[in-house]
């Protein structure tokens, strides 16, 4: 292996965020919780995910019941999840990532989006494992040579199925054995985990093809006029990836949203014109400008403010000042209108980019 101290420089500049990546894995770590999700800031949960967490707490009233409500996925990669007992995770892997698609090609967990039963146990494994740092170089190999060469391997996204699909079931169930009394095969076991329909869950509106351009792309509709095609080669290493279109899903079906191909609603982004992803991607932006109105709404009524004391006066209001009001209509005044089929962004742009954003008003203070 690399050993910590090698491990920390390439970690550095790995993922989108470096070694901070790690931090995501004190989720394990709330455990005043008996669940906890953690989210890029880039998402929008649209629906509840109540069956989602009722199949991880046994709680789902049957097996079978739970198997029905949580929409798993079928690929290569995926595992059979055991409903009769508790999940210890929930995730979606992240296809796009794959540089050279097989069956067998080690695939990263997608690193906005998981659910987990938290476990300070489980933190020390993963404490465990970079201390061992057993990362193997030349060739870029992965963790333990089994989980590596794929976007952010070294971190959050490597060290995830890393964990769940040898360190656990090897090494961590040793170590689980060796703590409980007699051997206790239920008890030692801590890596059920599922991985979730990534269409509806963490929901990308991605291309499951690979695509001529150098990097993961969504269909094109022109692909003359667009310089770049899609090919024949499916991220997840089957003859056929149709049933895993999630460029072409009905944003109806999604639990939540992640802005990452489709782009961020804050960059009055266009949600990928010339393309079979773009109705896809219009409707979830769509949806992120109906929350932020739907959310400053609910400010400006009465009960919306930390303050309120239940009287139902003005001062309830986390808008309560009529200057704030007024800053509020004026944040809906933007000129990049949707145009035809177009994102209906409820008038929060002026233009597109980071800079034609209307940001969200800042609440007033507390009632005093």
């Amino acid at each position: 292996g690399e050993g910590p101290d090698h491990l920390r420089l390439m970690m550095s500049d790995d993922g989108c965020c470096g070694y901070t990546e790690l931090l995501k894995l004190h989720v394990y770590g709330m455990v005043g919780h008996p669940l906890a999700v953690h989210l890029d800031f880039d998402s929008l949960l649209l629906r509840p995910m109540d069956d989602l967490f009722d199949a991880m707490l046994g709680t789902a009233g049957s097996p079978d019941e739970a198997r029905e409500k949580v929409r798993l996925a079928s690929l290569p990669k995926s595992k059979s999840v055991d409903f009769s007992v508790p999940i210890g995770a929930a995730f979606t892997r992240d296809y796009n990532s794959v540089v050279r698609p097989s069956p067998t090609a080690p695939v990263g967990y997608q690193g906005g989006f998981l659910v987990v039963r938290p476990d300070p146990a489980v933190l020390d494994d993963y404490r465990d494992i970079l201390l061992r740092g057993e990362f193997m170089l030349g060739p870029r190999k992965g963790w333990e040579s089994a989980h590596g060469g794929f976007y952010g391997d070294v971190t959050f996204q490597g060290i995830l199925p890393y964990y769940y699909e040898t360190y656990a079931p090897g090494r961590g169930a040793e170590r689980r054995r060796a703590e409980v009394s007699g051997g206790d095969e239920k008890a030692a076991i801590r890596h059920n985990e599922a991985e979730l329909d990534r269409c509806v869950y963490n929901q990308m509106a991605d291309n499951p093809r690979k695509s001529t351009y150098k990097f993961p792309r969504a269909t094109p509709l022109d692909p003359d006029a667009m310089g770049f095609r899609d090919t024949d080669t499916c991220r997840d290493g089957r003859r056929d990836c149709s049933d895993t279109d999630c460029q072409r899903t009905d944003p109806g079906e999604t639990v939540s949203a992640h802005f990452t191909f489709c782009g961020k609603p804050w960059d009055c982004s266009e949600g990928n014109p010339g393309t079979v992803a773009s109705e896809t991607c219009r409707s979830l932006l769509g949806e992120w400008y109906a929350v932020r109105r739907e959310l400053e709404d609910w400010w400006t009524s009465v009960g919306s403010g930390a303050g309120w004391d239940g009287d139902g006066g003005d001062g309830g209001a986390s808008y309560r000042e009529a200057v704030t009001r007024g800053r509020v209509a004026e944040s809906r005044r933007g000129g990049l209108g949707g145009g035809d089929g177009g994102v209906a962004r409820l008038g929060y742009c002026d233009s597109a980019g980071t800079d034609g954003y209307r940001r969200l008003v800042e609440p007033d203070g507390p009632v005093s």
